[in-house]
């Protein structure tokens, strides 16, 4: 996601998928979205110039590739510039990330050349996708890596955007990597933010299988480098994993707007929120993090019995309100439908006191988390650490209130109001 200072729209580029009711016909070439207010998005086409597609699918004597994920565009330099990932195969760690310019966000984007490349590496190297681009002042990093060997950062040249090195094998330095007896995998799907108004570099990360058990966690330091570390302290190279700020979560949903031919329908959640971008507005002056995130609904589930696991196989963008607690973020339980998010007054606090549904995440535990509900005060420590604001209610369909914050314990958590 970005904010175009040029057209004045925010635009959304995406992982080549597309779902055949979309009437799509493009099958490569990054897709790219277009919005005024963050909440209603068109379909503009794809971005990848015919040229740059030919030359991003060239595996020399390996069938070509198939799609290209998870790009990162940022206007720098007066040009716009496209990070994305090509790979040998789906699950090879053999790949590279390319760097596009174009003159316009809507593109066409032309190959400038290769600023990261593991073809030719076992799997304790990085895998070359993921992009995501920090600025420290007026250095230019490149945040990337997937499972095997973690997620690395190299400097890259702030004019070019091309490898500092001017070599696209140099992988860089490992800011993240799982324990060697993690029971759930991980990391991939980076992405670093600085906040200037806590003095700390945030590390977002992904663990657990994309189709189902997926999530978001978080890290912090205070150099765009590292090292990277959890709410106890531990570095998220083979020690911790960060706070885990989202995963599979289903709050109630009383009374569904289903048409009559969907009598049997029920609600089944959201299931692996990740591989999320923080994103900062200079409209609202507001922060966000979209991700992806998969329809619950049985009828969606396809068990893989060769992996013996789900997979949820619709899904959708979600950009979620951040929120900075004491100098950590946390993520609004609902996605943003253009709230202000004012704080809500102290009489209206007290209206709150009561039964909340409430969601917690555990740091180990992936499976889909149900909410409870649970008798809050003003004094609790879910209201005393976490923030309040009033939105649309997803699930249900109206407004209401939530909470999100993080315990005493170190794991985030929200709320809704039960009205």
């Amino acid at each position: 996601m970005m904010w175009d200072p040029v057209t004045e729209k925010y635009y959304s580029y995406s992982t080549d998928v597309y779902q055949p009711e979309d009437g799509l016909t493009e099958k490569i070439g990054i897709p790219v979205r277009s919005s005024k207010d963050l909440i209603h998005f068109e379909y503009e086409g794809i971005a990848l110039s015919q040229k740059a597609i030919k030359e991003g699918r060239d595996n020399g004597e390996y069938p070509q590739t198939v799609n290209f994920w998870a790009p990162y565009v940022e206007y720098t330099h007066g040009e716009y510039r496209m990070y994305y990932s090509a790979t040998k195969a789906f699950g090879s760690s053999e790949s590279r990330i390319w760097l596009a310019v174009s003159k316009h966000p809507l593109g066409p984007f032309e190959n400038r050349g290769i600023v990261a490349d593991t073809w030719g590496t076992d799997d304790t190297a990085p895998n070359a996708i993921d992009a995501h681009i920090i600025w420290d002042n007026e250095r230019c990093y490149l945040v990337y890596g997937s499972f095997f060997g973690g997620i690395y950062i190299k400097e890259l040249d702030a004019t070019s955007g091309l490898s500092l090195s001017n070599d696209a094998k140099e992988l860089g330095n490992c800011i993240s990597r799982k324990a060697k007896k993690s029971l759930i995998d991980g990391p991939e799907g980076a992405s670093v933010i600085y906040a200037p108004e806590t003095g700390y570099f945030y590390l977002f990360q992904s663990y657990g299988w994309l189709g189902d058990t997926y999530d978001i966690r978080v890290g912090r330091s205070r150099c765009v480098t590292g090292p990277y570390l959890d709410w106890h302290g531990n570095s998220l190279v083979e020690e911790g994993m960060g706070i885990k700020l989202a995963g599979s979560y289903q709050f109630e949903a009383v009374n569904p707007r289903v048409g009559k031919a969907k009598k049997d329908w029920k609600w089944g959640g959201f299931r692996g929120p990740g591989h999320g971008v923080p994103f900062y507005d200079p409209q609202s002056e507001h922060y966000y993090f979209v991700h992806h995130v998969r329809d619950g609904a049985k009828v969606n589930r396809i068990y893989e019995e060769a992996e013996d696991r789900d997979s949820y196989q619709i899904h959708y963008m979600m950009i979620r309100p951040m929120f900075f607690i004491n100098d950590w973020p946390v993520f609004g339980a609902e996605p943003y439908q253009g709230e202000n998010f004012e704080p809500v007054s102290k009489p209206d606090m007290e209206k709150l006191q009561g039964d909340w549904e409430l969601i917690i995440f555990d740091e180990f535990d992936n499976n889909m988390k149900q909410s409870k509900v649970c008798t809050l005060d003003k004094e609790s420590e879910y209201f005393q650490n976490g923030i309040i604001y009033s939105c649309c209610d997803i699930e249900n369909q109206k407004k209401g209130y939530v909470l999100a914050g993080i315990d005493n314990l170190g794991l985030a958590y929200w709320g809704k109001f039960v009205v």
